[in-house]
């Protein structure tokens, strides 16, 4: 067993972390060790098959798209045209340096097809195009460039924050606080009724929450009233407390009245509960489908999510570890923590069910082809059926008895396995024709496919960030995503410690995935 796959691939793994964690002035190699190693154990002969790839690939791609489905679409919705621009000019660029430098130099254009799709590190992009023109010269030069390619690319991102002179701490403050301007606080007020309007109309709370899109959590009222109606008639005089946005609280003041202090002691037996949603058969359901709530007389009043607040919509599907501010009675506090969970170690550490079946659905969807004018037939691939599928999973929650979300250690740990298996991979079937292939072929391959990615890679920073003023983590995410690079991810989420840069990255990945495919097929045709 010591000259088994198992034991190279842990081997490797292992010298890789301590290369990794020995730090020099406070810089280190990180997981990008972990390739490093990979590369000179290939050069020694020693390769881990390609099938241990594609497992690293599913669990790590399935992991991310399942951890940002939920924040994936708002970003397409605010950032993705926007992001997949810079994408679009990203790939072009490199595909214009690379074939412009190529003809300049008189290289055989087979060449230069293969320094593409090796510069952009895209097998599938490989794929597409030896499925056009199958020549020799176009796989040997891919094998040249695509290890060089990898590294640059993750180094680029380990030093983009001394490059742009950003503090990471304050890039994610700054991150934060704009997910919190798109999605203001939600606060409570309390509030006394003194439009005359209440002395001669009768009005609703659901009229007024409608109206107003607050959530009317209590009301003590002079009058006679029933403890069980969720749709209290509201009086003149009354004391109502209010939960929503300061500004939605601002329009309630218009119609209610005049504000009470916050200290305002409520007569009633109801209490504020904070519960982590953690029972699974909750997790991927709507608000509205929970018809537990009304005979707890309970009310959401916000669902707190990745540090910003969230409306409690009846058509809001929560997720594990959503924060639920809720207002019930004390006497049903066990039934309601038992309904709502509020404890994480409590969650099935993995359900293997919804992942593989996640898995086998994201093979089948990238298998399948569908055609482009003028491009003929091209597929997502292995990687973009994947995260595609995952994206949409991970928003959905659920589909009937099945929960796709996985409780954060699960996910966490399929990624960093996923990630882990993949460098090894990659670096020793890499590795065991590096030198040789340099010595068959030149540098020239290497330095027109590196001057092609990187000179790029600058000016797109650039661009982000002078001109656009974008986030380091949008920066990092948008790059990894439109060089379709996993590696620069991981590095990017762990130089971050967040998986913030996952964002950007899965909103331009598959179209980054689909645009690469197509370039590599065009310039098959030209060759």
């Amino acid at each position: 067993m010591i000259h088994s796959d198992i034991f190279y691939l842990f081997l490797i793994i292992a010298l890789g972390y301590l290369l990794g964690n020995i730090k020099i002035k406070g810089f280190s190699l990180d997981i990008s060790a972990i390739l490093i190693i990979a590369l000179m154990a290939g050069h020694f002969g020693i390769t881990i098959p390609q099938g241990f790839k594609f497992f690293g690939l599913a669990l790590f791609i399935y992991a991310v798209g399942l951890q940002a489905g939920p924040g994936f679409f708002e970003t397409i919705k605010e950032n993705g045209l926007k992001f997949n621009i810079i994408a679009l000019f990203l790939l072009v660029i490199i595909f214009g340096l690379t074939f412009g430098v190529a003809i300049y130099l008189n290289i055989p254009k087979d060449v230069a097809e293969g320094i593409f799709t090796g510069a952009i590190s895209s097998a599938p992009a490989l794929a597409a195009a030896l499925e056009i023109k199958n020549l020799p010269n176009i796989s040997i030069a891919f094998g040249v460039v695509y290890p060089f390619a990898i590294i640059a690319t993750i180094m680029f991102v380990r030093f983009l924050p001394s490059i742009v002179k950003a503090n990471i701490n304050q890039e994610k403050r700054d991150f934060e606080e704009r997910q919190h301007c798109l999605h203001p606080d939600i606060i409570t007020k309390n509030f006394k009724i003194t439009n005359e309007s209440f002395k001669n109309k009768t009005i609703h709370k659901s009229q007024i929450e409608k109206l107003t899109t607050t959530i009317i959590e209590r009301v003590e009222s002079k009058y006679p009233t029933d403890p069980s109606d969720e749709d209290a008639i509201l009086h003149y005089g009354d004391i109502v407390r209010a939960s929503g946005t300061e500004d939605q609280l601002d329009n309630l003041k218009i119609i209610l009245g005049e504000e009470v202090e916050d200290t305002y002691t409520f007569h009633d037996d109801m209490k504020v509960f904070r519960l982590l949603v953690t029972n699974r058969d909750i997790v991927g359901k709507k608000i509205g489908e929970i018809k537990e709530l009304k005979s707890l007389h309970a009310v959401i009043t916000k669902v707190r999510r990745s540090g910003i607040d969230i409306p409690p919509y009846k058509s809001l599907t929560l997720l594990l570890g959503d924060k639920l501010y809720v207002v019930a009675p004390r006497k049903h506090e066990k039934k309601l923590i038992g309904l709502i969970g509020n404890d994480l170690l409590r969650y099935p550490a993995a359900d293997f069910l919804p992942i593989s079946f996640g898995i086998v659905i994201g093979i089948f969807v990238g298998s399948i082809p569908f055609s482009i004018p003028y491009l003929g037939t091209v597929k997502f691939s292995f990687v973009g059926g994947i995260l595609i599928t995952a994206l949409i999973l991970g928003r959905l929650g659920r589909t009937g008895k099945i929960v796709w979300q996985l409780s954060p250690h699960s996910n966490s740990l399929m990624k960093v396995l996923g990630q882990l298996i993949f460098l090894a991979t990659i670096g020793t079937n890499s590795g065991k024709y590096l030198f040789e292939s340099i010595k068959n072929h030149g540098w020239i391959s290497v330095i027109i496919g590196l001057s092609a990615i990187l000179l790029p890679l600058f000016l797109s920073t650039f661009i982000m960030r002078k001109l656009m003023k974008m986030n380091l983590f949008d920066i990092m995410g948008v790059l990894s995503g439109a060089m379709t690079s996993t590696p620069s991810l991981t590095m990017a989420n762990n130089i971050t410690a967040s998986d913030y840069p996952s964002i950007g990255y899965a909103a331009v990945y598959p179209f980054a995935m689909v645009l690469s495919i197509i370039l590599a097929q065009i310039g098959a045709k030209l060759i």
